[in-house]
């Protein structure tokens, strides 16, 4: 064989895929027993688990079929079923979309700093990323539009925003629909059960937005990876035909139809639970000479003057919060969750006074 190299004899991914680190959760050198770095929701009782039961030998041997649980969030939501898709999380709705829309010479729009996967799915699906400032405050809609060229085929809208907590308005989104109807639309809403305003209806009013959702944060679901997306029908159909058949376990979706259909009192008090914390922690954390920002989500995102101490701090204390080393915009800032629960609440306010008071005190390291 002539003109070959050693390289040219082994298999190798598309460049871009060298391009990208995979992704590594971080992890504190400490042992943790409060998480309040991932923004997880709670989990159902264990009674309700018991009463659940073992699954059927049925529901474990056959390939899955999410189509009741597709069924129950349409009803939820009103819709036809053609404009629902259950997927594994929201991430991977996230990505289906970014492979549905994106190649190379197509743009996404990306307000930052925001869910650090989306830019990283649009990479590797081949899309250009232009960055817009959106660093707290309303929705930079104005700026957005600006950027529009004929190479846009994506905007990004995550409201509440993660990691800053921030919304866009119901108007904000019909004016980018407006502005680009030749764009889709991704309406990430998965901290929307915290918010002032629930943007899913409004974002399904326009022909143009596919709306994101999961199970995984006020509902308590994390670890069953479910998520959904509601669309047009002709973009649910571009989804299932990027992504893999059968994305979610068969055990995943009948445990997370029947939260849906018992867990509602458990979630509208976890949320006014959070509700509640939300306001308390970020008068706290001013109070001990933080600079908090304005959230309607699960967490609130504050600037210290040295978050790397104050993360380690806590973290041996057993509590981890998000860190963003590496950042240049989020230097110095922590992501804190609201537990969402008196007890541990109550743990994270004592440990942040004590870590902010007394920042050079470290106690035993228990890992």
């Amino acid at each position: 064989m002539t003109g070959t190299t050693a390289d040219s004899l082994r298999v190798n991914p598309a460049p871009r895929v060298l391009e990208r680190d995979p992704y590594v959760s971080p992890r504190p050198p400490h042992a943790i027993d409060l998480w309040l770095n991932s923004n997880e929701g709670p989990a159902p009782s264990q009674t309700w688990l018991e009463r659940f039961g073992l699954p059927r030998a049925e529901l474990l041997r056959r390939y899955p079929d999410a189509s009741e649980l597709e069924a129950l969030l349409a009803q939820r939501a009103g819709l036809p079923r053609e404009q629902v898709m259950v997927t594994a999380g929201a991430d991977d709705a996230i990505y289906r979309t970014c492979l549905a829309m994106l190649e190379r010479r197509r743009e996404l729009l990306l307000p930052v700093p925001t869910f650090e996967m989306i830019e990283r799915y649009a990479r590797l699906a081949g899309g250009d990323v232009t960055a817009v400032d959106w660093f707290g405050g309303p929705y930079p809609t104005e700026a957005v539009v600006a950027a529009l060229s004929g190479r846009t085929a994506m905007i990004a809208v995550v409201s509440p925003n993660n990691p800053t907590g921030a919304v866009i308005r119901a108007e904000d989104l019909r004016r980018l629909s407006a502005a680009a109807p030749y764009a889709l639309l991704l309406v990430d809403l998965a901290y929307g059960e915290f918010a002032d305003e629930d943007l899913t209806q409004a974002a399904l009013a326009l022909p143009n937005a596919l709306v994101v959702r999961t199970l995984s944060k006020a509902w308590g679901l994390a670890g069953l990876r479910v998520g959904y997306a509601f669309g047009p029908p002709h973009v649910i159909r571009w989804l299932r035909t990027v992504g893999n058949p059968y994305a979610v376990a068969g055990l995943s979706a009948a445990l997370a139809a029947g939260w849906l259909r018992e867990g509602q009192s458990a979630l509208r008090a976890y949320v006014e639970n959070v509700r509640r914390e939300r306001e308390t922690l970020f008068t706290t954390l001013r109070a001990i000479g933080a600079e908090p920002l304005p959230s309607q989500a699960n967490f609130v995102l504050a600037r210290f003057a040295d978050a790397t101490v104050i993360s380690n701090n806590l973290a041996q204390r057993g509590i981890a919060v998000r860190a963003f080393r590496g950042h240049p915009q989020l230097e110095n800032y922590l992501r804190i969750t609201c537990p969402g629960e008196p007890a541990a609440f109550a743990r994270l306010l004592d440990a942040l006074d004590q870590v902010t008071r007394r920042p050079n005190e470290t106690v035993e390291d228990t890992a």
